[in-house]
């Protein structure tokens, strides 16, 4: 209908589409007044094939204008724009910024169990202030879609063409059924709706961000969604979930408050576990935990690795002080050729191995949004393994048997015991000079946040 560059009401100028729906198309575009960019809804009376959207549109922008929450985009303006040909209906909002949760998934975001969490609170917030309202005003297009995430994590709601307050439809003798196939309850496909409504479509959009797929493809049980097997969280949230996704209404949470408050005592359990957790006495490890961030720095340990020093020096003066004298009479190159040899055996013998090399080296582990990055640094140089959380299906305290010779060629054996990332057919492997309180600490820390599971071996 409107293409970039065109102006209307010689104010606004169109700069893109941001999304067309069943019965208005949105842009992107700049108010030439206020120099800010906004989004434009615009009805078209030519396509009409159902005067209820001109009602439900025009319901949408009275509402709108009512409403006033910081994670709603602020209502700015509504007019008609008529042509030779056509009569459109436009509402003007601030645009909300980043991506709806449909594209975040698109694009390849796997949301672990602590950002659904945040998602379901602030969501829960919104639905609280909107059901409070007199009279309590009923979103009835909760979706992956009309949930807007800014790189911050912030949440904002959009979309309220599917909009009703329960005014209206407790007047009217029948109801219209509007709303995503997949996300809503039962009974919306009766036209009905209530506040608890807007709860169900909640459950279906977490359930989406947790299985990446469209509820309505998942099996049913006893008319209720199957979807354990299909995610892995913890059991407290889970059953938090089937609380939002019973098919009849009685059954589903009352109000977004009892589904909040639920959720936070939940939180508060996850809190309780990080308690049961603590980092070990004396450990430098270095562990900050935001949000949606958690950054882990492995200090080097020198004295640890002095003394592997010290005894690699004692071999070498030995060597070049005693074994090369007693054969250098003989052939010189052959001393030589000795010494190189018996270093070698002291190299081998187990006591220089990854455990050594990593007492010198920084370690830095950073899991943030959907990424993780591994760095270990030594004298200045640095090497880097990273990827996506999703990759990663285990998290472990590994025990290595290393097969060590004697001279008397009896075969003995040493363990090297390391964390562990496996990330498919790879392991990333850190933390071998940590004691194995650390290693389980860690690993317990790591996996309880990227929502993986641990072994340890013991």
């Amino acid at each position: 209908m409107h293409q970039p560059g065109e102006v209307i009401k010689e104010r606004y100028r169109i700069l893109n589409t941001l999304g067309q729906g069943g019965i208005a198309t949105t842009y992107a575009a700049e108010d030439l007044d206020i120099g800010q960019n906004v989004a434009i809804k615009i009805l078209s009376l030519r396509e009409l094939t159902d005067w209820k959207a001109l009602e439900l549109f025009e319901r949408e922008a009275k509402i709108l204008s009512q409403l006033n929450h910081p994670a709603i985009p602020n209502y700015l303006d509504y007019f008609q724009l008529d042509t030779n040909d056509d009569r459109s209906f436009c509402i003007v909002q601030e645009i909300a910024p980043g991506k709806s949760l449909q594209e975040l998934v698109e694009s390849g975001w796997d949301s672990r169990e602590m950002e659904v969490r945040d998602i379901a609170e602030q969501v829960l917030e919104i639905l609280g202030y909107l059901h409070q309202l007199n009279p309590p005003v009923v979103h009835r297009d909760i979706k992956p879609q009309n949930i807007i995430r800014d790189s911050n994590g912030k949440v904002f709601l959009v979309d309220f063409g599917a909009v009703q307050d329960t005014y209206c439809h407790t007047l009217s003798r029948g109801g219209t059924m509007v709303g995503t196939y997949g996300y809503m309850p039962p009974e919306q496909f009766r036209g009905k709706s209530e506040p608890a409504t807007d709860l169900y479509g909640l459950g279906a959009t977490l359930l989406f961000l947790l299985s990446h797929q469209s509820p309505a493809d998942l099996p049913e049980k006893q008319l209720k969604i199957d979807f354990r097997p299909y995610i892995e969280i913890s059991p407290e949230l889970a059953d938090w979930l089937e609380g939002l996704l019973e098919p009849l209404i009685e059954d589903r949470f009352k109000s977004a408050r009892e589904a909040l408050e639920l959720l936070h005592s939940h939180r508060e359990i996850i809190a309780a576990r990080s308690l049961s957790n603590p980092q070990p006495i004396n450990s430098k490890v270095l562990l900050q935990k935001k949000q949606n961030k958690l950054s882990i720095t492995i200090p080097p340990n020198p004295s640890k690795a002095f003394i592997s020093l010290f005894f690699l020096f004692f071999a070498i003066l030995v060597g070049s002080r005693v074994l090369v004298p007693i054969v250098s009479p003989v052939n010189s190159e052959i001393a030589w050729f000795f010494l190189a040899g018996f270093l070698f055996c002291v190299l081998s013998s187990g006591f220089f191995g990854p455990k050594f090399v990593d007492c010198l080296v920084s370690t830095q582990l950073n899991f943030q949004g959907n990424q993780f990055k591994i760095s270990w640094i030594f004298l200045g140089l640095s090497r880097k393994v990273q990827g996506n959380i999703q990759d990663i299906f285990r998290v472990e305290v590994r025990k290595k048997k290393i097969r060590i010779k004697n001279k008397n060629t009896k075969v003995k054996y040493r363990f090297i015991i390391s964390c562990v990332l496996q990330v498919g057919v790879k392991s990333c492997h850190f933390g071998y000079n940590l004691n194995q309180a650390e290693k389980e600490w860690l690993v317990t820390e790591i996996s309880n946040f990227i929502g993986k599971p641990k072994v340890i071996d013991t």
